[in-house]
This record gives C-alpha cells, structure tokens and sequence, in this order.
C-alpha cells in the first residue's frame, strides 16, 4: 500500500548545507509512520526534500506538513485504475513497441528519477494503453498531480518477454514511499561523502597543527646551525654544550658570562657589569640590557680627584652583573635558572686550564698593591702560574651555587655577599653602601638604529658611544669606497672620519642627568649631519688637528665578548668588563673581585695629558659613566634573508674603531668574515694627535699615510674584534686571530 506524501517547495528559502542534513534513518522512520497514518513524529518541521526532477537532494525550511490523505481514497482509485488497466491491455498489448508503455509524463522527466529497490512485488498487471491512462486520469474522482508524485514510475523492460511480469509495470502498488526511498539513497551518498570529506579536512588540519607547533614548542628533532663566540675556548664549549641540552641563546650566553668570570677574571666577573643587546630575527625586535655599574649615592667628584690612586675602594660602583644575566634570563631564557649557573659552577670546582692572557696579566698587570687574598688566590706558588696550568676556583663555585638557588636577591638584598662587598670597599676607602645595592636595577632599553649599506647596525645608546659608530658609518657612506679605490686612499677616510666620530663620542654621558645628550644622540645618527661632516674631509691631507672639541677619553681597557647566534633564530652579542685588569683589585671573601668603573668618569687632572673634563661624563651619585662597551648586531634593512653579524671589541675607544673598520670590510668591500678580522687596523689618538696602527700594516701603507699629513705609530695589538656571521642559514663563529685563547665554534 502507498501513501502519498505531499512535500511543499520553497525555493526562496536558502538551503542548508550538507553537513547539517539530518540521518537517512530518520528520514525512512517518518515514512514508516505515514504509511500507517500516524501523524506522531512526522517529517521535521522546516526540512524539504527536492524532487529527483530537480537532480538534487536537498533539504530547505518548510511549513509543517499538511494532515495525511484518507487511505480508503487510495484504495478505491488503485483498484478501479487495475480494471481499466487490465481492459486496455487485452485490446492493444500486439500495439506496443519493445520500449514499453509509460505514463503520460515526459520521458526524460521520468527517466530523470533514481531508481528505487522494490519495496515488495505487486500483483500482476497486464499492460494498459494509453487512451485507456488518459480516461482513467480523466476521472473525477482520481487527482492524477496527487497520484503521479506518489507512483513509482519505472520504464518497461525491453523485451517482450518481461511484458507480463509483475515487475515491468510502470504503476503499482507499494509500501514504500518513493520520495522518501529517493532522499534516503541521496541523502546516504551525500552523507557518505561529507564524512570522507570531513574526516579527511580533520586529519589534514590536525596534523598540519601538531607539526606546526612541534616547530616552534617541540625540542627539534633535527639540531639546526648556531654559532658560539667567547674569549676563551673553555667558555665556548660550555656555550655550545647549554644549545646542545635545548638552552636558548641566551641560556648560552650567560652560563658562557660566567664562565668568563671564572677563566678569565681579569677582564670581567660578577663585581663587574656590561651590556647584551638581544635580536629576535624572527619578529625583528630588539632589546638592550643595560647593567652597566653606578656610583654610589655618597661618592663625589672631589673625593676623586683628591684619593682616586690611593684609595681603591672609591673606584668600586656598583656591580650590575648578577642583576643584567638575571633579566636577561627573565625575558629570554628557556632552561631553569639554577641549571644554567650551575654549567658555570662546575668550571670553577673542577677547575680550568689557565690562559695564556690570564698568564700574562698576572705576570704583567697585577693589580697595585694586591691583598694578601688576592695572592693567595691567583698566586699560590708564589708566581704567576703558567699557561696551561690548573686552576680552582671553588669559592666562586659555592657564590653560583647560591644564586643560583637564591637569585640576584643573595648578592643585592643584604646578604652575606652584599656586606662582604660593603666591607671590602669601605676598608679600602669606598663610600659605598648596602642601600647602593638595594637601589641598583638593570635597565632594559631599545639600542640605537642606523641604515648602512642596505643594512640595520644596531647598538647601545647613551651612555654608550653606539651612537658614536652609526655616525662614523654615515660619513663613511658617502665616499666611493669600492675594491676599485686603493686600500691607501681608503685608510686615509677612515682615520679622518673616525676622528670626527670619536670626538663626538667624548661629548656623549649618561642621558638621565643631561638631557642635551639626547640632541647630540639624534644629530649623529642624522645622514645629514654625517653629509655635513664628510665635508670638511681632506682627500689628500690629514686635519692637523681635530674639526670637533675632544674631552678626555679614557674607557675600560679590558672587556670579554659573548657572542650567539642560536637554532633559536635569537641573536645575542654582550660585552662586560671589570674596567683596568682585575678591577680594583680588591677582592672579597667569596672570591668575588670588584670593579674600577668610576674610572671612566671624566674629571679635572684626570690624565696627564690634563685632557679637558666633559661636564656631560661629570661624577654624580646614581649616574652611570660614559662606556665603549659595543655589542653591535647587524640584519637587513628589508626582509630576512642576507647578512647578520654580532659583533664586540675590547679596548675602549680602540674598539669603536676596531668595530667600523670590520663592518667596513664586510658590508662595503665585500669581504668574508675572517678576512675582516684579520686585516690591519687603525686608531686615531686624539689626545696624542697619533695615529696609531697594528702589525698587519705594511711599511708601504704606513708611507702612504705618512705622506698625508699622518703622525703613525706602530703597536702590536689595538683591539680584538671577535664576530660570527649568518648569511640565510650558514653560519660562522669566527674569533680575531690576535687573540690567543678565544674560540669560535659553529653547530653544523
């Protein structure tokens, strides 16, 4: 028995996507229920299924569905539609063609509907004709739209022989509606493929999310490049050893500090300070940490001038170290904080094999009138020991251990540490105090910018003479440097602008206590100022004096260089120092030495050459003394791919120079990384009007320059300018070869 369902279209309401369609299964039970008259859970309200004639089974928003037609109305037109039927077929079966008798529909529209399983086989009927099915449709008392949408049309089958079965009829009985059978198959197939397809996106994304953040969260699977720069080779391999244990850059650079202040405490330790400038290549940001040393509150000019060479004590600021690694670590590190000290505490309780530069200070700068402390520490046979020879240092060891537990906290707050320092100081007639090192924090800043060569040069402000550098590369990029012009020529500009740049340096202070150092700060890094400048350069003769002012400059002989460039895709280039080697010489109980930072203050008599005093590097409780520590960072101006470089110099002033002239070779002449730091450089004493040069340089180019209007003189080393390079992802740890103990090492 077949019922009739009647399924209004709306077409003006939009379709709801596959996805939503409701279970083929609910379709068929809706049926299920209509057969038997039931109105009880009937076909969803809002849901309409297309008719195969439209070629698609969709589902729309549609009213709720009239009530179900009487099923005796059926009964009676089925059963009078069987005599016509069987009448007509008596009369014209011999009329037929092999292709069958069919429905007045058309017969594409027919052909056009899905086929349909059979419900359950329908008595047998002969065939009718066709003005037998127009009479029939004619009657009054049939509704042929009503009764068409509800019959399965079928074509007959072909061959005379089927023409009798029950199953060749084209309009029969059924149980099953058809629309219903049709949305069902539909809606299977079309289920069916939305799952396939939805499982398939799902997986896809999945995976795709899993990868991605296995990249930037995950421990790599494969170690990528990274390079490891320090001045001694011990503290490299600890560098390398903290990215090897998934350390991020900076994790390396401070456990590599460290390590610095252990192997090699003449040039830096944690009674010291330094700056790190910090590159994320990736987002292209930068960050400075400031921990350069303060005066303390109760210090004064006159103090100074009156004691400084027999008072140590009045040298010590306070120290920042602690406090600049503790930030740093705060804001990029990525291993615990008591781990990386402690790579650092096991060099010094296992000991380490002495430098051939820590030999040599020792042996040739010891500090003046060294403690008894600090004799027995770094001299306990009596000498200095020999290069190679082992060394302790478990006291420091147990001083990281501590920190590393306690944090900066331990060293600042009042504890044991902090009075150890205090007294130290104090005893040898420093004001310092213990509320100095309650007040001191590290200062975390953006560095100076300037465009050269297709190039961002990135470096410390004030009171930093990284300002001073970017000035020096303006100038400079406005002669025709090219591998065409004579290296003579070449060195000829380079001396001549690097003696404007550092009497603008000797101009620069900490730019919390004068704010006219900001001024001088935007007038260097201005290209035109740097076209004005250039303009007063002599291309064939040397300025007899120099075209600016110059102050006393005097900075910290001595620095240690960290320098990382990680899988991380992090940048870190730092500089510390203690000031001259050893600091103040003053050691404490702990084994920690203590700095001579108040020495790079600027006051009357301070040299012997009676240079000048610079109002703006003045001595004032808080403030912060003009430096030549430059870690220096390089990336392209657009985009990521080209050269990086991180870069550092000892040497103060000689170091600014030291700087330009390796940044010169590589982003200007081309050149590669060794051979920029292997070349001969030069320096303009400013104070002397001496222009100093290293042994790379020939008796030739010493003519030449001479010829100018030069006064040279030859010295063995001016600085060590250590450096690696990236270039896309090659990268390269190169250490300066005058430099006897440092070490480079590239990750491959």
């Amino acid at each position: 028995m077949m019922v009739n369902i009647q399924i209004p279209e709306t077409p003006s309401q939009s379709m709801i996507p596959h996805s939503h369609c409701p279970p083929a299964g609910r379709l068929q039970a809706n049926s299920a229920r209509w057969r038997r008259g039931v109105q009880s859970d009937p076909t969803p309200a809002g849901v309409v299924v297309r008719r195969p004639l439209l070629a698609a089974l969709e589902l729309r928003p549609r009213p709720p569905p009239p009530p179900s037609p009487p099923p005796h109305h059926f009964r009676q037109a089925l059963r009078c539609w069987g005599a016509r039927a069987r009448m007509a077929a008596e009369n014209e079966a011999s009329q037929e063609s092999a292709l069958g008798a069919y429905s007045p529909v058309d017969y594409m529209s027919i052909t056009s509907f899905p086929r349909l399983p059979e419900d359950e086989p329908a008595p047998a009927a002969p065939l009718r004709g066709r003005k037998d099915e127009d009479a029939f449709l004619g009657d009054p008392d049939t509704d042929p739209d009503s009764f068409l949408k509800s019959a399965r049309l079928q074509r007959l089958p072909s061959t005379s022989s089927e023409m009798g079965s029950q199953d060749g009829s084209p309009l029969r009985e059924t149980r099953k509606d058809p629309f219903s059978a049709a949305a069902a198959e539909c809606s299977c197939r079309q289920d069916g493929l939305t799952v396939i397809v939805t499982a398939c996106l799902t997986f896809a994304t999945g995976v795709t999310v899993a990868l991605v953040m296995q990249i930037y969260f995950g421990d790599p699977q494969i170690f990528h490049q990274g390079a490891v720069v320090t001045d001694a080779a011990h503290c490299t391999s600890l560098g390398i050893e903290v990215l090897s244990k998934q350390g991020s850059s900076v994790d390396a650079a401070v456990a590599a500090a460290l390590c610095l202040g252990i192997v090699a405490p003449h040039s830096s330790g944690l009674g010291g300070g330094g700056v790190m400038l910090v590159h994320d290549i990736r987002r292209n940001e930068s960050h400075l940490i400031d921990f350069r040393e303060s005066a303390p509150g109760a210090l004064r000019e006159e103090a100074l001038q009156r004691s400084w060479e027999t008072k140590p004590g009045l040298l010590v600021g306070v120290p920042g170290m602690v406090k600049g690694l503790h930030e740093a670590h705060q804001l990029y590190g990525r291993l615990p904080w008591s781990q990386v000290l402690a790579f650092a505490a096991a060099v010094a309780q296992d000991g380490f094999n002495v430098t051939h530069d820590l030999a040599r200070a020792l042996a040739e700068q010891p500090p003046p009138n060294a403690s008894e402390r600090f004799r027995e520490t770094f001299l306990p046979l009596g000498h200095p020991p020999l290069p190679g020879s082992l060394l302790r240092r478990p006291d420091l060891a147990a001083v990281l251990d501590v920190l590393g537990t306690s944090g900066p906290t331990a060293f600042y707050a009042g504890g044991n540490l902090t009075l150890e320092m205090v007294a130290e100081a104090q005893h040898a007639g420093g004001v310092i105090t213990e509320e100095d090192f309650s007040n001191y924090s590290a200062l975390v800043e953006n560095p100076v910018c300037g465009v050269y060569r297709g190039h961002l040069v990135l470096s410390p402000p004030p009171p930093h003479t990284g300002p001073a550098l970017i000035s020096a590369l303006n100038i400079l990029e406005g002669f025709n440097l090219t591998t065409l012009v004579s290296r003579e020529q070449a060195l000829h500009w380079v001396a001549e602008t690097l003696k404007i740049a550092l009497a603008l340096a000797s101009r620069l202070g900490d730019p919390v206590y004068d704010s006219t150092i900001t001024e001088s700060m935007d007038d260097m890094l201005s290209k035109v100022e740097a076209a004005y400048l250039r303009g007063h350069i002599n291309d064939s003769q040397a300025a007899p004096a120099p075209l600016l002012p110059v102050y006393e400059l005097d900075g910290a002989p001595t620095a240690a260089q960290v320098l990382i460039m990680g899988p991380d895709d992090f940048i870190v280039a730092m500089v510390s120092s203690l000031n001259r080697p050893f600091g103040s010489g003053l050691i404490t109980p702990s084994g920690i030495l203590l700095n001579s930072q108040m020495l790079d203050f600027s006051w009357p008599n301070r040299t012997a050459n009676h240079s000048a005093p610079s109002l703006e590097n003045s001595v004032q409780p808080g403030k912060r003394p003009l430096s030549f520590l430059l870690p220096t960072v390089v990336r392209p101006a657009e985009g990521l791919c080209g050269t990086y470089l991180a870069l550092g110099a000892n040497g103060a002033a000689r170091g600014l120079s030291g700087l330009t002239q390796v940044l010169l070779n590589v982003l200007t002449l081309n050149r590669n990384l060794s051979d920029s730091l292997a070349h001969g450089r030069l320096h303009p004493d400013l104070q002397s009007n001496l222009l100093q040069v290293d042994s790379e340089f020939t008796e030739e180019e010493i003519e030449f320059l001479e010829a100018r209007g030069h006064h040279v003189e030859k010295v063995d080393v001016l600085s060590w300018v250590h450096g690696s390079r990236r270039t896309n992802n090659f990268i390269i740890g190169v250490k300066d070869p005058r430099s006897p103990d440092a070490a480079g090492a590239t990750i491959l």
